[in-house]
């Protein structure tokens, strides 16, 4: 009887954890909390880690965080860059197939219209079900196997 119970309780726990995970509740990557971290906290924390494991001097201490800083700086700017340039080009895309998507439309007839919004609604919903809720990860055909 007491197995029944503690084998009830765990699969209990399993299912919690289950739909923690499967609302996007899940604990974040340590890539993603460095880089919500600001340049100087990278730095700190990197410092701080060199010095505990090479026994740092004050001096040394104070010269390689500069030098963290420095590095973690531009590394942030890159970031920053890159993303803008991701977000143009992401913006370009959304024009050429609005523009695409136009241009289609104003050769069908009616029946095959209806029929293409109606191709392009089941594409939106096939491609929701391949990324994860919240995260805007791609799944690929783990996604097509669960669903």
């Amino acid at each position: 009887m007491t197995a029944i119970l503690f084998m009830g309780l765990g699969t209990m726990a399993f299912a919690q954890q289950d739909s923690v995970q499967s609302k996007g509740m899940r604990r974040h990557h340590p890539r993603v909390q460095q880089a919500q971290q600001t340049p100087e906290e990278r730095a700190q924390k990197i410092t701080d880690a060199l010095s505990t494991k090479l026994a740092l001097t004050a001096d040394q201490k104070s010269k390689i965080y500069a030098i963290n800083l420095e590095s973690a700086k531009k590394a942030q700017a890159k970031r920053e860059a890159h993303m803008a340039e991701m977000k143009k080009e992401r913006e370009a895309m959304r024009a050429d197939l609005k523009n695409r998507d136009h241009e289609i439309t104003s050769v069908l007839n009616e029946d095959q219209l209806k029929a293409y919004q109606e191709l392009k609604k089941e594409r939106i919903d096939h491609m929701k079900k391949r990324f994860r809720p919240g995260h805007g990860k791609w799944q690929g055909k783990k996604a097509e196997q669960e669903g």
